[in-house]
């Protein structure tokens, strides 16, 4: 058997062909697939060069693979997808079987192994996706930067914005965070800011989440008060893996496996303690990813056709060989 993953996003598309022996017979990456960015015609000569691509790498036809997953961004959220992306794949795999999910998908493919579990992805957004013994999924959280996102990057970031502000109008007494963000953009006066504000954060989708790191840096010049704000992201990060789990369906005798990957998880134990101690809380166990995104697609495309032995053997020997 042979397998084709796809692990696509807006900065990257990753591809990987692999057999059942977890023997890699292609791996190749490409720019970003976000079909909302590309437009249809985009997306489509996009993803013919890059599957076509890796096909010729591995001297396969699309009628040689068993079965291929394809996680993409946005794919579910915009209702034009969901007709024209199929019809684009079908086109280039000519009926070989296959199947689209949204990115998220692959994410928890990859931190749980294919097997039962939640997977929480924190990082510019925050997006959890889970699935239980009996096959039943949940998406909870990402929908939006801006309005939702709640624990993620974007969230702390939106966070620093209102305590820097607050500080500077003299609302907040100033802490380590006032000066850090002034030395971060070199700030003579305090209303330079609004440029900040007005200009960046509106041009540079990801910018927000950046901020991230100035709460960071804050905290470990002494500044307690950022403290607060990790607590606060990761009870939001605690609630969405607990909304998910309410939702699905695992046995009450034993814990409910979660991985969580991304930006925030990188601030350390500031986050990671009060969110280990929330979902350990509500019946749960907290586990390090065990593979890449890439691999995880090659999981989701993988688990129906072989047993869990099988299928942790394969990717234990994909993951050693990359």
């Amino acid at each position: 058997m042979i397998f084709l993953g796809c692990d696509g996003g807006s900065t990257k598309t990753e591809l990987l062909i692999a057999d059942e022996s977890g023997r890699i017979l292609a791996h190749r990456v490409f720019s970003g697939c976000n079909y909302a960015f590309l437009g249809r015609d985009g997306f489509a000569h996009h993803m013919e060069n890059a599957i076509s691509s890796v096909l010729s790498d591995a001297e396969l036809s699309p009628a040689d693979l068993t079965f291929s997953l394809f996680g993409l961004p946005i794919y579910g959220e915009i209702p034009e997808t969901e007709e024209h992306i199929p019809a684009i794949l079908t086109a280039i795999l000519g009926g070989a079987p296959y199947r689209i999910v949204n990115d998220s998908v692959v994410g928890w493919g990859g931190a749980l192994g294919g097997l039962p579990g939640i997977s929480i992805v924190a990082g510019t957004g925050a997006i959890v996706y889970g699935v239980d013994p009996a096959g039943n999924e949940s998406r909870v959280n990402g929908w939006s930067l801006l309005f939702g996102d709640e624990g993620s990057c974007s969230w702390v970031g939106r966070e620093v914005i209102k305590a820097f502000i607050k500080q500077a109008d003299g609302r907040l007494p100033r802490t380590a965070l006032y000066d850090v963000v002034r030395e971060e953009f070199h700030l003579t006066h305090d209303l330079y800011f609004s440029k900040i504000l007005q200009v960046d954060c509106r041009d540079d989708s990801s910018f927000v989440a950046r901020l991230q790191m100035l709460a960071l840096r804050a905290f470990e010049r002494g500044d307690e008060t950022m403290r607060a704000i990790y607590e606060r992201a990761a009870g939001e990060l605690a609630e969405s893996i607990l909304t998910a789990k309410r939702q699905l369906d695992f046995p009450a005798d034993e814990p409910v496996r979660v991985s969580g990957t991304g930006g925030l998880f990188k601030a350390g134990e500031i986050v990671l303690a009060p969110f280990r101690r929330l979902v350990e809380a509500g019946g749960c166990t907290f586990c390090t990813p065990r593979y890449s995104p890439a691999v995880g697609a090659v999981a989701v495309a993988a688990k129906d056709h072989l047993p869990p032995e099988a299928l942790t053997r394969m990717l234990d020997a994909i993951d050693a060989a990359l």
